[in-house]
Order: structure tokens, then C-alpha cells, then sequence
């Protein structure tokens, strides 16, 4: 629900109001994929709750108003993939839903691929999860059209695990490991064996970024086998004892120097909300204490565009359904904080929170 969250809650007028073009490519389609076609319904409820001062988030509020809660129908629908036609993966290559994911994700590719080949003079683009899963389509859209290109990837978790490592088996725990060409590396997999390439995921280029292009910010939360393919790796990380030791500027600007050293070298933004600490980002699924600060992401995602090199940006895993409502305030005042931007309406606080980190990524400045 995220993408139209912002959207309703005035993303595309706060860009413009920035002086810059503004198109919206809509969803990508789904529909074929998905395991259910509730998603409509669950938007309207969504708006309704928005504008019904309710105390309760959305998914208790939606609970409070329904016979079948959202967990309920959330276990029905896993029990419905299960039942499926779709070959279970085998324990050793473990990636829950591998085909439907790796079908979903080449859509989100096409598209980002797209927009940056695009006709406009200088094209950003910028994609909302969803979950972090998307960054694998993404990137490897963005290094089609920049194959020089650094990432910078915020983050509590380093989603760097590979279908031998992985605990749960879900995609999203691992899109840096396939860009990386993890899950094809001798020795990570603990036998030597070279992974054949997952079904649905036929488009998709593993090994695609270099370890030397990649810088980690803000991790506080890393599997333990994560952590040892880190170590060994070329991967720059910079995790929240980092950022304790050497304040965000230096540690901004020490990733940005490893990924493009050169003024010529574009720069990619994977900005997952739960690197920020709950306190301020509470709408997100996996919250983990002790992340960076209000002003930390803003400094980051600012720094990113005093480049002038940031060419596109992910924003992920901020949950509408979790987040705390809208915060009580006079009629037209969003939030009723002097200083708020009058661009933007009513929203819950972690929407809130990610479309002004899309606005200081795309350049707005205190002044």
C-alpha cells in the first residue's frame, strides 16, 4: 500500500513544487501473480481508515471492522500458494515462490529500464515497494543504463544471504547476494556447488554489480553467515557503531568515495525505511532498535543529492498497514508542526517520513 499512500498523500505536488518534472508510471501489474485480488478493496478501507481519526492502525482498525481479521486471510492465502501447481523449491536452493517472484521482479525491471532510457534529458527514477526484494530488479535496470554506477544501500539488514544461508528461504532477505553473484560463488554455497539459475528469473543477470560498488549504511542487524561473506568480501560496511564512531557526515561520505571515486560515476540510493529507528519509522514489518536518527537519513539522502550525480532510488518496506495514524491536528494542517511542508496532506508518520526522503534525495534543501 505504500505507493498509494504517498501518492495520496502528495508526492508527486511536493516534486513538482521542487521545480521538476513529475510522471507517474503507475503499479506495476501484478495481477497475473498474485495470490489474491483483494488488493483494491483493501485500498479503499485503507482511505477510509485514513480519514476516520480512528487510534488504532490500520491493520487493528481493519480487524475491529471485518469477520476475517488480516492474519487469517493472510494464512489462507499462503495455505492457497501451497496448494498449487507450482514445484516447491528443494531444500539446498530454497527460495520460497522463486518463479513467481523472479516473474514479478523482471516487470519491475522492464519498466525501470524504461524509464531511464527514456527521452528526458536527465531521468530519475524513482521505485516504492514493497519490500526490499524489488532492489535486485532495480539495480540491475540501473546498470544496464550505468554499468559504472555506485550503490549506496541504507539499511538495518544486509539482506545478503543466499538460498544455502538464508533462514526462512523468502527472496527478500537476499537481492544483494544475486547481484553480487553470491548465490553462484563457490564456497558460500558450504559444498562448492554452483547454483543453476532459479526459475523466473531467466532475465536476470547475477553477478551484475561488483563487490567494489557496494556500500552498506546503518546495519545493526546481520545473520551470522551474512556477516562472514561480508568480511571476506570487497563490500564496503559501514554499520550504526560506524556511525556512533565517526558521525553520519563522515560516514556518507566515505561510502559515496568507495562506490564513485570519480565525478563521473552515477549513483543509485537503496534506501530501506527500517534503517531508521523505530521511534520515528515505526510503519515498517522487521524494526530493529538503534537506528539512525530523523536528521541521519535526511543528512544521507541530502548528501546523495548534493552530488549531482543520484540517478535513481529505491524507497522500501514502509507498511501503511502498521503504521500509527495520522496524528491529531487542526483542519489543513497535516501535522501541525511549523515548518511542515504545505504540500502534503494527512498521512501516517512513516509515509510521512519516506516522501521526505525522496524530496531530500531529490534536492530540497532547508534553504
Amino acid at each position: 500500500m505504500a505507493p498509494v499512500a504517498m501518492r495520496d498523500a502528495g508526492l508527486g505536488n511536493a516534486v513538482k513544487a521542487l521545480g521538476l518534472g513529475w510522471e507517474d508510471e503507475g503499479d506495476v501489474d501484478f495481477s497475473d501473480l498474485a495470490a489474491d485480488d483483494g488488493h483494491h478493496y483493501t485500498i479503499a478501507l485503507y482511505r477510509e481508515w485514513l480519514n476516520a481519526g480512528s487510534s488504532s492502525n490500520f491493520s487493528t482498525w481493519l480487524q475491529e471492522r471485518t469477520s476475517s481479521p488480516p492474519k487469517k486471510r493472510k494464512r489462507e492465502a499462503i495455505k492457497a500458494e501451497s496448494s498449487g501447481d507450482e514445484t516447491e523449491p528443494s531444500p539446498r536452493v530454497n527460495v520460497v515462490n522463486a518463479e513467481r517472484m523472479g516473474s514479478g521482479l523482471r516487470l519491475v525491471f522492464e519498466k525501470v529500464k524504461a524509464v531511464l532510457h527514456s527521452s528526458s534529458p536527465s531521468p530519475f527514477a524513482l521505485t516504492v515497494g514493497g519490500d526490499h526484494s524489488i532492489a535486485s530488479a532495480s539495480i540491475s535496470a540501473v546498470l544496464e543504463r550505468y554499468p559504472n554506477a555506485g550503490i549506496i544501500w541504507v539499511d538495518a539488514h544486509a539482506d545478503a544471504n543466499t538460498p544455502y544461508t538464508s533462514p526462512s528461504g523468502h527472496y527478500h532477505g537476499m537481492p544483494a547476494a544475486h547481484l553480487l553473484g553470491w548465490f553462484d560463488k563457490p564456497g558460500q554455497m558450504g559444498d562448492g556447488v554452483m547454483q543453476t539459475s532459479l526459475r523466473g528469473f531467466e532475465w536476470f543477470r547475477s553477478g551484475c554489480l561488483a563487490e567494489n560498488k557496494l556500500a552498506y549504511v546503518g546495519l545493526r542487524d546481520v545473520d551470522p553467515e551474512e556477516g562472514r561473506m561480508l568480511r571476506q568480501s570487497g563490500v564496503r560496511v559501514y554499520t550504526m557503531r560506524d556511525v556512533d564512531k565517526h558521525g553520519i557526515a563522515r560516514v556518507i561520505e566515505m561510502a559515496i568515495e568507495a562506490v564513485g571515486p570519480s565525478l563521473d560515476c552515477p549513483l543509485h540510493l537503496s534506501l530501506d525505511i527500517d534503517s531508521v529507528d523505530p521511534h520515528f519509522a515505526p510503519g515498517t514489518g522487521t524494526a530493529a532498535r538503534g537506528g539512525l536518527s530523523y536528521r541521519e537519513i535526511h543528512y544521507i539522502c541530502e548528501e546523495c543529492a548534493l552530488t549531482n550525480r543520484l540517478v535513481s532510488m529505491d524507497l522500501v518496506e514502509v507498511n501503511p498497514g502498521i503504521d500509527p495514524p495520522p496524528a491529531a491536528s487542526a483542519p489543513g494542517l497535516p501535522l501541525g508542526l511549523h515548518g511542515d511542508n504545505p504540500e502534503l496532506k494527512s498521512s501516517s508518520p512513516t509515509v510521512r517520513l519516506g516522501i521526505e526522503c525522496v524530496l531530500s534525495a531529490l534536492g530540497k534543501q532547508i534553504c
